[in-house]
């Protein structure tokens, strides 16, 4: 606690150009401020009314038309306010600024002001909404004992401001319904197992790598395949591992892709010794290539090409039912270095060898697709851990068997609906039983009543009793499905429903043990991985695909973004469940990474594939944005994007979005008139040359010019890659604190934590009720983060807050609550 106490001073005691502001941000932490309402309103008089009027209506908003004690009727205006003046933009550069001390004071007055107005907190009405993919998929884990890939299964879901919990947009669909129905009969085969399977082919990897007539075509971020991957035994290199489900005991097939060509010969000068595994045990190797063989196919080409690849075909393996690993892999040969390296000089200030991540032995063998057939012969069905969950009993008679499927479908179904079943939620499910053990036996009918259940609406919805006079509170069982689907995205387990069922779950205490239990647990990583990269909009890394000519040291086959989620869900992980202050998110000296993540930021005592936690020198690298994940979301394939990455800060961190920017806005380059600039930065100034433009840029410019020492894929340069100029990263914020790089940015966002703290609340409430997070809510947002001060705002807290609250705890009908009067605002003209 004397760690926490001294860390939070220092960061409210920010650097001495923060003095200001932190003076002020102090003084809201904590005791509401004795301050006159009269002089505060005078101070949005003389700052405000000279856009704000019924005149201009600058942001289709008038001051003049309201007075002292109208605020709490024009809630929503006030909260935008509230934002504008945290974040700089009220008012707005080029007007007379406000003193930190000053703003602070004000957007305090007024958030107190607001809270105290509101008498009752705002529950929100939340519709009814189906499980999305990412939930659909934990639940069939944690109901079925099955690891599924969920896009195999159901489409992609719509997302709200980066969310996938947003609860309008999931609504079911035909094409959902279909696919889910289809889903339900192929998952339940899955659980059961299919003792009468006909031989199935499954194919991994791309399809044409199978048979070759040209190069393969490797996977993006799959390596050249000349070290040790994750999961295989040690002394091997390279290779592919899957899951494979096998639908009963038996042998089966694997062939593997084609690796000899006849065009040039390669890599068949060395022999390669090729090992097959199953659940990490080897069942098959043999060698390719050596001078005997590399001979044969330069003088006899196609017969010797196809003998060699026949090699690779039609291997025969038993495997028991169930999911089980399935690798291909290689004898490391040598851990010497080859002569034949190439590196591309890359600008001014380092280097960068196009193999330099894997280093190794060239002209070396790849696995590049495998294909699995079977069973071709089946020899029984072994309990598989899916069995395992499903048959908690066997009838050891006829007679026995209608009793057993009960007992069977009844706690399949209370976990699947999340709730005690009913004789009534039973007799349809035991009719699809019935129907099915009459054509394929007792193991049938339940498969049957399996697929019936994952069809059931009580499944695949979220469903809660209406609220029809008013908010009211969740039950037990309610609040135990909300409480899992927060914390796991999944079905609550035996020990949460146990509680529901009691009627102990709402008690404080037993609420707030359940609460840790469930972020302390494996699942709790859902929580701190699913949801941070979800507010964080590390999706839109997908989209940005390093230019190979600029970057191929960390794009084609080194793709580096896989090796950037791990780091990142790392370290979010390391701050949000070690009972770290969130604020550490944008200070933390440490990080977690694997050799191709350090080779990108530019260390070279870091090897092999696996992740490791480091202590970083550099203060540039500290917290979120040293980062290489977020540093490539906010930024373009082929340059930097400073525009981005202020926006970025100030939507994601700062919890202040700019305006939304006019249309047609030209492309840098196309907006530059006469001498065309040489870095990125002159070219974005060009657009504060509008003063339209200027009232946004000059808030969100310094912060993405901060960080221009960090290209697209996060490498840490001194002079610009493209145009050889030295990168210039000063920069001053509107309150006039002086950046000179990213080390002083995160500074000066820490000593503004209270906007971390507060958009993390917003964001964290969002995501876990399904539904937007308005003006309403906001004295509720501020109560969290009040109490989540008290420890030093750890994530435990604000999770702890949120659940408290009653847009969590409580059910509201689908009436709108008393709107803002609109009298003062008007649309734009």
């Amino acid at each position: 606690m004397a760690y926490r106490s001294a860390r939070l001073a220092s960061i409210l005691a920010g650097t001495a150009a923060l003095a200001g502001i932190s003076a002020g941000l102090a003084a809201e932490v904590g005791a509401p401020p004795k301050t006159d309402a009269h002089a505060n309103w005078k101070l949005i008089e003389e700052n405000c009314f000279k856009c704000h009027n019924t005149d201009d209506w600058a942001g289709s908003v008038a001051f003049d038309t309201m007075t002292v004690d109208s605020i709490t009727d024009e809630g929503k205006v006030w909260e935008a306010t509230i934002k504008k003046l945290k974040g700089g933009l009220m008012p707005p550069p080029g007007e007379k600024p406000l003193d930190a001390a000053a703003t602070a004071r004000l957007a305090s007055w007024l958030e107190t002001t607001l809270d105290k107005a509101q008498s009752t907190p705002w529950t929100g009405h939340v519709p009814l909404r189906r499980l999305n993919r990412r939930e659909y998929t934990n639940a069939i884990r944690d109901l079925r004992g099955l690891q599924i890939e969920g896009a195999t299964y159901l489409p992609q879901d719509p997302q709200e401001d980066g969310f996938d919990t947003f609860a309008p947009a999931l609504q079911m669909t035909p094409s959902f319904m279909d696919q889910a129905v289809t889903s339900a009969r192929a998952l339940a085969l899955l659980a059961v197992g299919d003792p009468k399977s006909v031989p199935l082919e499954t194919t991994y990897g791309y399809v044409p790598n199978m048979i070759l007539s040209l190069a393969a075509r490797p996977n993006e971020g799959s390596g050249t395949q000349r070290k040790y991957m994750d999961g295989m035994p040690f002394g091997t290199r390279g290779g592919m591992s899957v899951t494979h489900h096998f639908p009963a005991d038996g042998e089966y097939v694997l062939s593997i892709g084609d690796m000899v060509l006849g065009r040039t010969v390669p890599n068949m000068e060395f022999q390669n010794t090729i090992i097959a595994l199953l659940d990490g045990k080897e069942f098959w190797r043999t060698q390719l290539g050596g001078e005997e063989e590399h001979k044969s196919v330069d003088q006899h080409l196609d017969d010797t090409i196809a003998k060699l690849n026949g090699r690779l075909k039609d291997i025969r393996f038993n495997a028991t039912a169930g999911q089980h690993t399935i690798s291909v892999t290689f004898l490391r040969r040598s851990y010497a270095e080859d002569d034949a390296r190439t590196v591309q000089y890359q600008a001014g200030d380092d280097r960068r060898s196009t193999n330099l991540l894997e280093g190794g032995q060239h002209r070396v063998q790849a696995v590049h697709a495998f294909q699995v057939k079977g069973p071709v012969k089946i020899t029984g069905m072994s309990d598989s851990a899916s069995r395992q969950k499903v048959f908690i009993c066997r009838p050891a008679a006829a007679s026995e068997e209608g009793a057993c499927a009960r007992r069977i479908v009844s706690n399949l179904a209370t976990h699947a609906f999340r709730r005690p079943v009913t004789d009534e939620d039973l007799a349809p499910l035991m009719r699809f039983y019935e129907r099915g053990s009459q054509v394929d036996g007792f193991e049938g009918g339940v498969r049957e009543s399996i697929a019936a259940i994952l069809t059931s609406p009580l499944f695949l919805y979220r469903a809660e009793a209406t609220a029809d006079t008013g908010p009211r509170a969740l039950t037990d069982l309610e609040l135990a499905s909300r409480l899992s689907f927060f914390i796991w995205s999944s079905l609550p387990d035996d020990e949460l429903l146990a509680l529901a069922t009691k009627g102990e779950l709402s008690k404080p205490d037993v609420l707030k043990a359940q609460v840790r239990r469930m972020i302390r647990d494996p699942r709790g990583i859902s929580l701190t991985r699913d949801f941070a990269f979800q507010w964080l909009s590390i999706a839109k890394m997908d989209t940005i695909s390093p230019s190979q000519a600029l970057f191929s040291y960390a794009s084609g086959v080194y793709d580096v973004r896989p090796s950037f989620r791990k780091e990142l869900e790392l370290f979010v992980d390391s701050i949000l469940r070690e009972d770290r202050s969130v604020v550490d998110l944008l200070t933390a000296d440490h990080t977690f990474i694997n050799e191709q993540v350090a080779m990108v930021y530019g260390l070279t005592d870091i090897k092999g594939n696996g992740f490791r936690r480091i202590t970083l020198k550099d203060p540039n690298r500290f917290g979120l944005l040293g980062k290489g994940a977020v540093l490539m979301t906010t930024a373009n394939p082929n340059r930097t994007a400073p525009v981005l990455r202020g926006v970025w800060i100030m939507e994601r961190l700062l919890g202040t979005p700019p305006a939304t920017p006019p249309p047609n806005v030209p492309d840098l380059n196309d907006a530059v008139e006469g001498t065309r600039p040489t870095t990125v930065r002159e070219k974005t100034e060009i657009h504060r040359r509008n003063k339209a433009c200027a009232s946004c840029h000059a808030v969100m410019d310094p912060l993405g010019f901060a960080l221009e020492n960090f290209d697209t894929v996060g490498t840490f340069h001194l002079v610009d890659q493209q145009s050889k100029q030295p990168i210039d990263t000063a920069a001053t914020m509107p309150d006039g604190t002086h950046l000179k790089g990213p080390a002083d940015l995160h500074q000066a966002l820490a000593a503004r934590s209270d906007q971390l703290v507060q958009i993390m609340t917003e964001k964290l409430l969002m995501y876990a009720v399904g539904r937007h997070v308005d003006y309403r809510d906001m004295p509720a947002v501020r109560q969290i983060v009040r109490e989540a001060r008290a420890s030093d705002y750890t994530f435990e807290s604000m999770v702890l807050g949120v659940v408290k609250s009653d847009a969590f705890r409580r059910r509201a009908p689908p009436v709108a609550g008393p709107e803002t009067k609109t009298a003062h605002v008007q649309t734009a003209p």
